[in-house]
């Protein structure tokens, strides 16, 4: 009987075991300014659990995200921690979409009931501070923004309420990264985890971790749960120390082993330049990727591979390829005082083509806007300024300490054309409870975010829509510009008054009781010349 029930359970193990797939892939591409980019992902697929399940067995699937996306009812999950800023004007496009400073959560909760999902999206934000060490649970109602066109493409085939996110001053450090590394199926043991080296992944211009949950069919149209891991750090080998020739190893200061054992996939895919890069030893084989060149190495047919890189010397620019994004969004803040402003932003359309885009703007409830201020302009390549009027608009107002202000429009950019948006805003007053540590420094504001399809059949894709075409077949290609931080200054207390308060009353109370304490202590007597 015992024999039987190991047998069985060896079976029904191994059932489990094979509806779920982990691939490891390592993307390295040398920039144009010297710089290089390690693009890191790690996907785990598994078929979707029905709906009334109440079974759930965990194999390679990290067990954590499964119950918080089961408790919460979460049927799609993005959260990003972003340090640094893109330069697209140098890197060309992003490795993935997510790339605005801070970290943005981002889930689809199922379900109609708004105050259900309150709720849900309230203990789904706790639940993700603690596994991943971070300040998620102070996103609320004040920072929480429903989005309608941004992440259509996502929510086109969805139901439920799309929740959205954004805390521009969250640090990421090495705290974040430990329970990242350890939803791995080998964590940092072997395979490529072992290049996750936070000493190198930190001392990087560019770090951005992140991981998504979502729901997909397989080849066969069977529907599944994808879960991926995504880590892009862009490294300068110039200030480690290296030349023009260096290894793998050395710029992440670890050593590649075997592949993970429960990988079906683990390559290392390195994008060459137009010319000018030697690489050792010899690839497994060489591939397209969207038009660029690209090396493969494949671990499990070579175990412990170093790959060297030789760059010749640049005499200029000519060789590498410009990578210019289609669209290009920047934000920034206007006016001076304490009492109002205003905000302006620049969208670029370096396209031949119009570009239909959808803006999200979201600004917390104390910078009142007025929607009324809004002018959007547009500039045509022969320098003439029009007006520009977008196809759908959808406004939130704020309330105080209850929810942000959201602006949301559906444009249509001109082709080789610059679009200007502007409107202003009243700074409103805060309690003293409510200003940072650091007050005169101002209040970061959250990215504004730019989405738009782009055409995969003109052209050079973008690099993450190229990544995805390559490992999933993905054939859509969304791509997401974020602008810069706005760094806002509100009317600020003077927080040394209560200090210069405290001294001065300390100081009348202290001289009045000296007095006072002298006088009932101390016993006067008349002495005689004698007893002087």
């Amino acid at each position: 009987m015992r024999i039987l029930s190991c047998a069985a359970l060896t079976v029904c193990g191994g059932l489990l075991a094979g509806a779920e797939s982990f691939t490891e892939d390592l993307l390295v591409k040398p920039l144009q300014d010297g710089r290089v980019l390690l693009h890191f992902e790690f996907n785990v697929q598994r078929a979707a659990p029905a709906a009334n399940e109440s079974l759930h067995h965990y194999q390679l699937f990290p067990r954590q995200i499964g119950e918080i996306s089961r408790r919460y009812n979460v049927d799609e999950l993005h959260l990003s921690f972003t340090q640094g800023g893109w330069r697209e004007t140098k890197w060309g496009y992003p490795p993935v979409n997510s790339q605005g400073i801070g970290a943005e959560v981002r889930a689809r909760i199922k379900g109609d009931d708004a105050a259900q999902s309150e709720r849900q999206w309230k203990g789904l934000t706790n639940a993700l501070s603690g596994v991943f060490c971070a300040s998620l649970n102070f996103i609320d109602t004040t920072n929480t923004d429903t989005p309608r066109l941004t992440f259509a493409d996502s929510a086109a085939a969805a139901s439920g309420v799309l929740r959205h996110g954004y805390l521009p001053r969250e640090n990421v450090c090495t705290e974040n990264l430990t329970p990242w590394i350890k939803q791995l199926p080998c964590q940092s043991k072997s395979g490529l985890g072992l290049l996750l080296n936070p000493y190198r992944l930190y001392n990087a211009d560019f770090h951005s971790m992140g991981l998504s949950l979502t729901a997909a069919k397989d080849a066969s149209g069977k529907p599944v749960q994808q879960y991926k891991q995504r880590l892009s750090v862009v490294v300068e080998p110039s200030a480690l120390g290296l030349g023009d020739r260096w290894s793998l190893a050395e710029l992440v200061d670890r050593q590649l082993g075997a592949a993970c054992s429960a990988a079906t996939r683990s390559t290392v895919r390195v994008i060459r330049p137009g010319s000018g890069l030697t690489l050792a030893p010899k690839p497994a084989s060489t591939s397209k990727l969207a038009g660029r060149n690209v090396s493969v190495f494949d671990l499990r047919a070579q175990p412990g591979v170093d790959i060297t890189f030789e760059f010749a010397p640049r005499k200029d620019s000519g060789a590498w390829p410009s990578e210019r994004p289609l669209i290009s969004a920047h934000r920034y803040v206007t006016g001076h005082g304490g009492s109002n402003g205003g905000v302006e932003t620049t969208l670029t359309n370096r396209g031949d083509m119009p570009v239909h885009v959808a803006y999200l703007d979201v600004l917390p409830w104390y910078l009142r806007v007025y929607s009324h201020t809004l002018v959007i302009q547009t500039q045509a390549a022969d320098g003439s300024w029009t007006l520009l009027q977008p196809k759908e608009s959808h406004f939130t107002p704020a309330i105080d300490r209850g929810r942000p202000s959201s602006m949301e429009l559906a444009l249509v950019l001109p082709a080789s054309s610059r679009t200007m948006l502007r409107y202003n805003f009243d700074k409103g007053f805060l309690k003293y409870t409510e200003h940072p540590p650091d007050a005169n420094r101002g209040f970061s504001i959250g990215p504004a975010i730019v989405s738009y399809q782009h055409d995969t059949a003109s052209g050079e894709l973008p690099l993450h829509c190229a990544i995805e075409r390559a490992l999933t077949g993905a054939s859509e290609c969304t791509v997401q510009a974020y602008t810069e931080l706005l760094l806002a200054s509100l009317p600020t207390p003077d927080f040394s008054m209560p200090y210069n308060v405290i001294t001065f009353t300390c100081t009348i109370l202290a001289l009045f009781f000296g007095r006072i304490f002298n006088l009932l202590t101390r016993d006067y007597a008349v002495l005689k010349p004698a007893e002087v």
